[in-house]
């Protein structure tokens, strides 16, 4: 059985961040040498963000639907080794609805470019699979300090390092896979306005159960942790935000119609959290999911 979605870090402005695009056997290190392409439709809305002191609070309320488009590539190195390579190109609609005195807001736009960048090894029985990289987020979103709304960050990201863990274990008639990953985002600095985002800490956990050995039909449940290393600085001073955080989930499905083919839809959304990330409040975002992987 080889699980073979293999995903890339994402960020668009103020609606989400790496983990609402990991997926089940995104850290599985048993792929042949080839291509592979993920489609990514996310539809995503909220109306609440968390204050300081961790409470839900009313904002204007704002939805936007992405385009995520992935290609990569695999070189098998020998039978247990492997290098992966992955440019991950987003494209974002967003709606603020109902702002006092002006109605509805919209934009479109690229959101920045990421390049993904793996070591993985597996075990000859199949059933552990260890990687490391780093991921690089590239400026070359849609991005003006004139606009009000902004698809690109206008910053450098650098994810690394990353420590990825997916294992597989045969419970009853069916199969259990975990992936569990810990990483850290190093945020740039936006020199048009003098932004220096904080930089994040994050650990994200899988738990997927197939229903047969098969792994055709399976269901998952995916906790997220989020939370800030140290204080953002606008022009040189702190922002006091050190202790931001926010904890999210998932509930997802998927189906492999054949070996070469995996389908996902699942629904995320923020539970807790508190301070400003990337300079606002962090959202309650509630998201949609569906994604396609085929490998070449």
């Amino acid at each position: 059985m080889s699980i073979f979605f293999l995903g890339a870090p994402s960020t668009t402005q103020a609606v989400g961040d790496l983990h609402v695009y990991s997926m089940p056997g995104v850290w599985a290190q048993d792929l042949p040498t080839s291509w592979f392409t993920n489609l990514h439709l996310r539809y995503f809305d909220f109306d609440k963000i968390f204050d300081s002191d961790g409470n839900k609070t009313d904002v204007t309320g704002m939805d936007g639907f992405q385009i995520i488009g992935k290609v990569g590539h695999v070189y098998r190195v020998n039978d247990q080794w492997q290098l992966t390579n992955v440019l991950t190109i987003p494209r974002t609609h967003l709606t603020a609805r109902s702002i006092p005195g002006i109605g509805d807001m919209s934009a479109s736009g690229f959101s920045d470019w990421i390049s993904t960048n793996t070591l993985g090894w597996h075990n000859r029985a199949n059933s552990l699979h260890l990687s490391t990289g780093f991921s690089l987020t590239f400026p070359l979103g849609d991005y003006s300090s004139d606009d009000p709304i902004n698809m690109g960050k206008n910053r450098w990201i650098l994810y690394f390092p990353y420590a990825f863990i997916h294992g597989r274990l045969p419970v009853f008639d069916g199969l259990l896979m975990i992936d569990n990953s810990v990483g850290i985002e190093w945020r740039f600095e936006n020199s048009d306005i003098g932004w220096d985002d904080h930089d994040v800490l994050e650990a994200n956990l899988i738990l997927t159960y197939f229903l047969s050995r098969q792994a055709k039909f399976g269901v998952f449940v995916q906790p997220d942790l989020q939370m800030a290393l140290n204080e953002s600085t606008l022009k040189g001073i702190g922002q006091n935000d050190s202790d931001f955080y926010t904890f999210g989930g998932a509930l997802g499905i998927l189906y492999t119609p054949k070996s070469t083919c995996m389908l996902h839809l699942k629904y995320t959304q923020e539970l807790f959290g508190r301070e400003i990330n990337d300079g606002a409040p962090a959202p309650v975002i509630k998201a949609w999911h569906f994604i396609m992987t085929y490998l070449f």
